[in-house]
């Protein structure tokens, strides 16, 4: 029974939600291509896996000529072959944030070995356990250190030697160096894996995002929204939730670590073979549910602005992300998420909350301004914890109003 609710779940969701808006998306990027005379897209690896796969079905059957390839690139491939090129940027990239950020959590974004880890510790008189979690007062004197510490920079700088070289082969290879006229495709948010594309190469960018929650800067490149963008009103974007989102555009194989070169040329190297939701019978249905949607998928005459485009796929979304049933919570929250680069770290997007005191808005302000320790768990999803905790209406709204206050906070 449990696994015919599944599929039917799956099924439901994906033909009357997420593949309708998935394949706009990806028609909209097609058509707005050739529009602009770009010969060849690529996708970015590993958002782009199912974009790619229903780009090269909904290609085929409305007959556009036009090249499509997938690119195995991610933050911490780019990043790490252009930390050299970014300067003081370098730090905000390998000391941010995260849920579960502990010391050996940070040192894992330059991928340091454990003898290299321990060199670090020592130049900073680190003494404690790596692993142990950091509050948010801890993680910045941490991260205090880690910017004076002679051989922490010593590292930074050697793995941007290792890395670089075989980055830019690979770029080089795959014809992101040609005189081509050529475009990404990714699901967006910031724009920074366009940055690193661009300061790689040396060359400005095209893309084509889903959604983008700043306005990136022009000085790399293009950036072309489809959903919404820093002037989409925030009562929209505050329904949509970037993780969820992810999680659904998983593809079969995990994180791109770096490059290696071959006699053969050069090739993307893994951090493991499978992601972070290998197996899920839920994305197995979903995928299989899309790209039998998008064979049947026929480019609208023409898209028109945005607007039209948020009339069409926020009210689909809101079903999914904003106002999801409890048996939809539970089959959709249970795929697996990370918000750190190195992905050393992963949690459920949606569990149940014993405590549901911090998904109101004043205590999480209070939380966020004072608390000094780890939370029990992170809120990747939070309307869907809230369905699953029971919560209704008036929990959603605080939630949303979070929201509204991250929102405003990106677009300043």
């Amino acid at each position: 029974m449990r696994t015919i609710v599944k599929e039917h779940v799956a099924e439901t969701v994906t033909n009357e939600i997420f593949a309708p808006v998935l394949c706009d998306f990806v028609g909209w990027t097609l058509r707005s291509a050739a529009a602009r005379n770009v010969k060849r897209l690529y996708f970015l690896a590993r958002d782009g896996w199912i974009m790619y796969n229903t780009a090269k079905l909904i290609a085929e059957r409305n007959g556009l000529d036009i090249e499509l390839r997938y690119l195995c690139c991610s933050r911490i491939s780019l990043r790490n072959a252009a930390l050299a090129d970014l300067g003081e940027e370098a730090y905000r990239y390998l000391l941010e944030g995260g849920f579960a950020l502990t010391p050996r959590t940070i040192l894992g974004r330059l991928r340091l070995s454990d003898n290299e880890r321990t060199e670090v510790w020592a130049d900073i008189g680190f003494t404690e356990d790596e692993n142990i979690e950091l509050g948010k007062a801890a993680a910045a004197e941490l991260c205090g250190k880690l910017r004076n510490s002679t051989v922490y920079n010593d590292y930074i700088r050697l793995v941007a030697e290792a890395n670089k070289s075989a980055a830019l082969g690979y770029l080089e290879q795959e014809g992101l160096m040609s005189d081509e006229k050529y475009a990404l495709v990714d699901s967006g948010w910031t724009g920074s894996m366009q940055r690193m594309f661009r300061v790689l190469t040396g060359r400005r960018q095209r893309g084509y995002y889903f959604g983008l929650y700043a306005q990136p800067s022009s000085e790399d490149g293009e950036f072309n929204a489809y959903l919404f963008d820093k002037h989409t009103p925030v009562r929209l974007v505050s329904t949509f939730n970037n993780n969820l989102f992810e999680a659904l555009c998983s593809a079969p194989h995990g994180m791109t670590t770096g490059y290696e070169q071959r006699e053969s040329g050069f090739f993307p190297v893994f951090k493991d073979q499978d992601n972070l939701n290998s197996g899920s019978r839920l994305l197995e249905i979903q995928e299989r549910t899309l790209y039998e949607f998008a064979k049947m998928y026929e480019l609208p005459t023409k898209f028109g602005v945005m607007e039209r485009r948020q009339e069409f796929a926020f009210p689909l979304l809101v079903r999914l992300m904003y106002n999801p049933t409890a048996e939809i919570a539970k089959e959709y929250g249970s795929l697996r998420f990370s918000d750190d680069p190195s992905e050393l770290y992963a949690f459920p997007l949606a569990a149940p909350l014993e405590n549901t005191r911090r998904m109101y808005l004043l205590p999480r302000i209070f939380d966020k301004l004072f608390r000094k320790g780890k939370l029990a768990a992170p809120l990747y999803w939070g309307y869907g914890t809230a369905a699953l905790s029971g919560k209704g209406r008036f929990c959603r709204l605080n939630l949303r109003l979070w929201e509204i206050l991250w929102l405003i906070k990106r677009r300043r």
